[in-house]
């Protein structure tokens, strides 16, 4: 009988042999006790990304954002001194909540139970039918502020009182990586917001890999030809980085490929961009930073995604698209059309975000398993586990 040979192992395990190899739990995706964890031990201990500065671009705008799994509204506040500013978004008074529109401009907040107002700084300056109080210290009851932070004009905030690291301590080597990338040239084109029914775990797991794209839908199986298939075709990561608690992988575009239809006259149309973004791989770069974070390189566009967990089975899945400011009607068409095929291809997703989650809840199996094209997620649960063991669960 022919001697078995023992192939070689696989590449980004070889790379990687301390995220390990073993199935993981599903115990931690449907588990109550783990995700009143993942809410104490994870987000408020560490830097979440809350939004950009084009929410709030001049001094005097302000954006409110409900923070579900910590309990919490914030509001953002870009002071006239030039400062963005985080704040539990609660009076002093009677703890109301100080805002309740979604965003604004104002010199000062004012509460719409008893008229206290503050300044973008968080000072409280008016107090009306002030003589009814007594002993009222109107320094020492201005807003509470959160700790807060800017990178490239995203804006994360810390709930913890004092940060155990600053912001780009805990980014690590994500803003060396994206240093040169033009951010500020880009601006807001489209959003969509969904919340769907799954742990929010699920849904980053599930857009932290490209193995799935030739297989999930149509829509997604249209990619395909954008880039490299092996022989029997399935997909491979070009590039695969850790940076602390972070990751980038990518994927080379086909050399030979062509784009058709109407793809190929938008582009041809379209205005060449004179800057250009710096990718680790061909095609584009997806950045996942923990715990609920994605900066995507796309040509000369950028995506973010954010995964907020609302409860241990319901997920709000924000994506952001950002452009080139349009020059022309091809320029809007082609952003446009980009929407629509964005659009598409994360309905996919969600459906499959969903029918997983429901999967796992029926806890027909205990764990799962993890291909080699699926190191990014493994990266993810290993600094997951970090902060709240498996065993936990």
């Amino acid at each position: 009988m022919e001697a078995q040979t023992v192939s070689d192992p696989p590449r980004w395990a070889s790379e990687n042999p301390e995220l390990g190899f073993e199935p993981l739990p599903i115990e931690p995706y449907i588990s109550e006790s783990y995700f009143e964890q993942e809410r104490e031990k994870i987000f408020r201990k560490v830097w979440i990304n809350v939004g950009r500065i084009d929410e709030c671009p001049e001094p005097g705008c302000y954006f409110m954002r409900e923070i579900e799994v910590c309990g919490a509204s914030v509001l953002i506040a870009h002071g006239h001194d030039g400062v963005v500013r985080a704040f539990y978004n609660v009076c002093s008074h009677r703890g109301n909540k100080l805002v309740w529109n979604e965003r604004g401009s104002a010199k000062y907040l004012t509460c719409c139970f008893h008229g206290w107002s503050y300044d973008l700084k968080g000072q409280l300056r008016g107090v009306l039918d002030e003589g009814e109080f007594r002993n009222l210290e109107k320094g020492k009851l201005g807003l509470t502020p959160i700790s807060c932070e800017t990178w490239k004009g995203f804006i994360y905030i810390n709930f913890q009182p004092e940060p155990d690291e600053t912001l780009l301590e805990y980014l690590d080597g994500v803003p060396d990586a994206l240093h040169d990338c033009p951010f500020d040239e880009l601006q807001l084109t489209f959003r969509y917001d969904v919340e769907e029914q799954s742990n929010w775990k699920v849904v980053a797991d599930s857009q932290n890999e490209m193995h799935h794209a030739p297989v999930l839908g149509p829509v997604h199986a249209s990619f395909s030809d954008t880039y490299p298939l092996t022989e029997e075709g399935f997909t491979r990561l070009a590039v695969f980085e850790k940076f602390g608690r972070h990751t980038v992988w990518g994927a080379d575009a086909r050399e030979d490929y062509e784009p058709w239809g109407l793809e190929k006259h938008l582009g041809e149309l379209t205005r060449v961009w004179e800057h250009s973004f710096p990718t680790k791989a061909g095609i584009f770069d997806y950045y996942a930073i923990f715990p609920n974070q994605v900066i995507g390189i796309l040509g000369n566009s950028v995506f973010t995604y954010n995964f907020w967990p609302l409860a241990v089975d319901r997920t709000r899945w924000e994506t952001r698209m950002y452009f080139p400011p349009a020059q022309n009607a091809a320029d809007l068409f082609f952003q446009h059309y980009w929407k629509a095929k964005l659009r598409d291809t994360l309905s996919e997703d969600l459906a499959g975000h969903e029918q997983t989650y429901r999967g796992l809840a029926s806890r027909a199996k205990s764990h799962f398993l993890l291909c080699d094209q699926e190191i990014p997620i493994r990266a993810f649960h290993k600094t997951l586990h970090s902060y709240v063991p498996a065993e936990l669960a």
